[in-house]
């Protein structure tokens, strides 16, 4: 009877071993094919099965079966939970399972550069966020749903500063739009404010000017040259005449037309953009511009110039003149350099 008992009990603890073992292995050991870091992102609104079929059709763990059994064991398939999340090579179906149903997301690095209006940002972010470009560009040309913010259409995106900003792939266009005002008033520092009411400008004004000296000089070393330019214009009441201005105007309206050169045509174009038409600054920005553009305006060169015009003798600077008699000088040596290269 004795070695009966024995044998049992020998049996129910190797029994254990085994189910120990395998449950050890089914929860800690390591479970993924990485070679590097696997982004999964998983949609609003996802079913465990979607999540399943994602993981097994890009190969990222070497036992699917033992993935979805500690998964169930620890309720994952009812707390589905949106979000981008990077899962490391080694890791166990504990780890994985522990990160997907807690939400912890990992960031995205939204980048923010040389954008041009409102169209391609919501096209920008609706490629880097869960949201798609449509409900960003709804939000961005929404009167009534940029009231929260203080902001309307035309001056949406003079809050969306240029920077690589760290946010959750599942960021929302009504959070992304209260963080960028965030970030904006945390550029505007108290200096920079008051430079701004010396200039008698707002914020978004000076952005605005800023786009188009950024618009209208591709040399850093000349934008505050330019904008002290526009900002005589503005001081004396002066249209700003701005061709850059007038190209925005069409192209909000004809978005895929290219325009090499302003004709005179062209310059009478019906917008509210267009500062040959409108005195003063257009209603918003013509592109999002750098940070170094907004603080040339602010810390614009001193001087009587009131036109310019590209120099065919030095690309990418331009011939400036305090007189329109000098103006039309340094305008017709360029129009002979656009006629001779067939421009």
């Amino acid at each position: 009877m004795k070695k009966l008992i024995v044998v049992v009990v020998l049996l129910l603890v190797a029994f254990g071993l085994y189910w120990g073992y395998g449950y050890y292995q089914k929860v800690f050991e390591p479970n993924t094919k990485l070679d590097k870091n696997f982004e999964l992102r998983v949609p609003e609104g996802s079913s465990f099965q979607s999540v399943l079929d994602t993981l097994s059709r890009r190969q990222v763990l070497d036992n699917v079966e033992s993935f979805k059994w500690v998964a169930e064991k620890k309720g994952y398939p009812q707390r589905i939970r949106a979000g981008r999340y990077l899962i490391k090579p080694g890791w166990n179906n504990n780890e994985i399972v522990n990160k997907l149903r807690s939400g912890a997301q990992d960031p995205v690095k939204l980048v923010l550069h040389d954008i041009s209006g409102v169209y391609e940002l919501a096209g920008k972010l609706g490629k880097k966020l869960e949201p798609d470009s449509v409900e960003f560009l709804e939000l961005l040309t929404s009167a009534e749903k940029l009231k929260t913010y203080e902001v309307n259409p035309q001056t949406a995106t003079a809050y969306f500063l240029p920077n690589t900003y760290e946010v959750y792939w599942t960021l929302s266009p009504e959070a992304l739009m209260s963080r960028m005002r965030d970030e904006f008033y945390r550029f505007w520092t108290d200096e920079r404010l008051r430079k701004a009411r010396e200039m008698n400008l707002t914020p978004v004004e000076v952005v605005t000017l800023a786009s188009i000296v950024e618009k209208e000089t591709v040399k850093p070393d000349e934008k505050k040259e330019v904008a002290g330019l526009y900002y005589n214009r503005i001081r004396k009441g002066m249209k700003l005449q701005s061709d850059p201005t007038v190209i925005y105007a069409i192209n909000m309206d004809h978005p895929t037309r290219t325009i090499q050169r302003v004709y005179y045509k062209d310059l009478a174009y019906s917008s509210p953009y267009n500062t040959y038409q409108n005195p003063g600054l257009p209603p918003g920005p013509i592109k999002i511009p750098a940070l170094s553009s907004i603080d040339a305006v602010l810390n614009y060169a001193h001087h009587d110039y009131i036109f310019m015009v590209a120099d065919p003798e030095q690309p990418g600077y331009h011939s400036f003149a305090t007189t329109l008699r000098g103006h039309e000088i340094n305008r017709r040596k360029y129009i002979n350099w656009l006629n001779k290269n067939g421009l």
